[in-house]
């Protein structure tokens, strides 16, 4: 009786201790919005075939006043929970338009990016006139500017989610599907939504080193492209898994083994000097 007592009260405690962390993280991140503190940071794609630059994945990383550089795991979900991942994806999405217009008519400008959109913000009424209100503030070229639908929360609507992909399409935007492999993402969502470009996600590639779940990963590769569309291999880091992508029908590969998430200023160094090592314009 005396220990289920004990544990009771323990449990109690860490659940108190947890609720006051969460609260007072809540509080940082807040501060830090209003400050700016979360930063673009690029990792680049490359063609399958020239291996040159094709785009860039737009990724958030939380640089704190007191120079901590925090990953998004540790914050997207505070955000979901508390209401403030919708504001904090336009704020995101504001960043890339900006990145965008300028590296309009430079040498970086045939690289197009994508900026990950959770879907609790896609299906937000507003959404189609939030986006056009902040892509009108910047002068670049639409179709370079790729929404990746992620699975980190459920839509509120899927009919108006639907609707606003469809929308933005038609203003020129193109539209990926994060993460289909991972067990978040169904492949239903590609029947559901008009999709240009799918990324399978590096659980997929990881079960490839099995003759099994190379059939797998080139399987589902396979009937994706059959759909007409592009596909991108995430999480690509070694050489072994380098050659396997290079030897498949992928289209795009995104990894370590060719990029890392930079800075933007890193991000231009390491372009400017990757186009001169493979000679050659973006892809």
């Amino acid at each position: 009786m005396k220990q289920k007592l004990l544990k009771g009260i323990t449990g109690i405690l860490t659940d108190v201790k947890n609720h006051t962390k969460e609260r007072l993280l809540l509080k940082k991140i807040r501060r830090g919005l209003q400050n700016r503190e979360f930063k673009t940071h690029l990792q680049f794609i490359v063609d399958n075939k020239t291996k040159q630059i094709v785009s860039c994945e737009a990724l958030s990383r939380w640089e704190t006043a007191e120079g901590e550089i925090i990953l998004p795991g540790k914050y997207i979900g505070v955000m979901e929970k508390n209401g403030l991942i919708v504001d904090f994806d336009y704020y995101m999405f504001e960043n890339v338009c900006e990145r965008l217009a300028a590296w309009s008519g430079t040498e970086f400008d045939g690289i197009k990016m994508s900026c990950n959109l959770t879907r609790i913000t896609i299906s937000e009424k507003d959404f189609v006139d939030r986006i056009k209100n902040i892509a009108a503030a910047y002068a670049f070229d639409k179709s370079k500017l790729i929404i990746e639908i992620t699975e980190d929360a459920i839509e509120k609507n899927r009919d108006i989610a639907r609707a606003n992909i469809q929308t933005i399409k038609e203003m020129g935007f193109s539209v990926a599907l994060d993460d289909i492999g991972s067990g978040y993402t169904s492949l239903i969502s590609l029947c559901e939504y008009p999709i240009d470009i799918v990324k399978l996600d590096r659980a997929l590639l990881l079960l490839a080193d099995r003759e099994i779940g190379k059939k797998l990963f080139l399987g589902v590769m396979a009937f994706i492209q059959e759909l007409g569309l592009k596909v991108v291999c995430e999480g690509v880091e070694t050489e072994e898994q380098n050659s396997l992508i290079s030897e498949s029908s992928c289209d795009h590969i995104q990894g370590w083994y060719y990029s890392k998430a930079l800075s933007a200023r890193e991000a231009e160094t390491f372009a400017r000097e990757y186009m001169t090592k493979t000679k050659g314009e973006p892809a």
